[in-house]
């Protein structure tokens, strides 16, 4: 699944949209994480939230 996120990119300052992910299986977490429609940078969601919580 795709949704265009209201956040930057890092690198380039394009737009952004969240990726996600979630496994068939139960024991597997569910990931996601960020890719830039500009030059293709990504990021891990967990590590993002992290890094605005503890700012």
């Amino acid at each position: 699944m795709k949704v265009d996120i209201p956040i930057p990119c890092p690198s380039c300052g394009g737009k952004m949209y969240s990726v996600a992910y979630n496994p068939a299986l139960k024991i597997l977490k569910n990931r996601s994480w960020h890719v830039c429609k500009e030059c293709n940078f990504e990021r891990n969601v967990e590590d993002f939230k992290k890094a605005i919580c503890c700012a």
